[in-house]
């Protein structure tokens, strides 16, 4: 009792993720399963190694022949496959020759090398191969040709005069000195503020003038004056009056002022209150 050849069993094998996915996509491309292209893969296989597939009816598949022999009929009327394309063997490179190198000359004259076979020589110099005459070749160029440098150029620059020679050029008077720039000398003595007839003497480089007792030097009780209105700085030598920022803001000759250099006697306005500055 034979069993059927075309019976499939379940099989379980290793295999590379790259050729089952290229399997798959050739499963796709030609509308089968990867079953049957694994299974012909198996037998196209078998028949490269000489191992006959076994096929329909139990019949052993022989190998292909090679050359271009065709393979027996196993059944009447069978067509014959066409035979295989016969082997085509590429021709064999091009050998080429390499002439081995020249001597070095002996005696510092090297020979010409013979001609060539079928090649005339050309003729010498002064002999005639036909009825024009060939004319010798012109003799060299003396290489020694004297020539006169031409003469030196003169210097360019002039020479100075000897020292205690008189110049006849004109010495240019020296230029004016630059004019000062008005700037206000800085302030001798310490600098005291008059209000209400009380004087009061700036010992810090920051001086504050407001309405708070506890935040100012200088307290004015004014509800429109800031409680830090104004600030009388020290920096670089001078003396300055600082709007701090306030409301009704200080004036001095009728005009707003943000930060003004102080002089002796200046009068300053804070509000309706005169602040009058003097350096003792």
């Amino acid at each position: 009792m034979t069993s059927d050849p075309n019976k499939k069993t379940t099989r379980s094998f290793q295999c590379r993720e790259a050729l089952w996915q290229k399997f798959e996509q050739m499963a796709r491309e030609l509308e089968c399963s990867v079953d049957y292209l694994i299974n012909d893969s198996m037998k196209q296989y078998a028949r490269q190694r000489g191992y006959g597939a076994t096929g329909a009816g139990g019949q052993s598949i022989p190998p292909p022949l090679v050359g271009n022999a065709s393979p027996p009929s196993s059944r009447p009327g069978a067509p014959t496959p066409p035979p295989p394309p016969p082997l085509v063997v590429p021709p064999p490179p091009p050998v080429t020759s390499v002439a081995p190198p020249l001597p070095p000359p002996v005696g510092g004259s090297r020979a010409a090398p013979p001609p060539a076979p079928g090649v005339r020589p050309p003729p010498g110099p002064g002999k005639r191969t036909g009825p024009n005459p060939v004319p010798p070749p012109p003799p060299p160029l003396n290489a020694t040709v004297s020539r006169r440098a031409p003469p030196p150029l003169a210097p360019s620059r002039s020479i100075p005069p000897p020292p205690g020679a008189a110049s006849s050029k004109p010495v240019p008077p020296p230029p004016p000195p630059m004019p000062q720039s008005s700037v206000p000398s800085p302030p001798t003595g310490a600098l005291t503020i008059t209000y209400q007839g009380e004087v009061f003497q700036v010992t810090k480089d920051r001086f504050i003038i407001g309405r708070g007792k506890q935040t100012s030097d200088l307290t004015i009780k004014d509800p429109n004056v800031s409680r830090q209105h104004a600030m009388i700085e020290f920096l670089t030598g001078q003396y300055y009056i600082v709007d701090m920022g306030s409301t009704n803001g200080v004036e001095y000759n009728g005009q707003r002022v943000q930060r003004k250099v102080i002089s002796d006697g200046d009068t300053f306005k804070v509000c309706d209150h005169e602040l009058r500055f003097s350096f003792q």
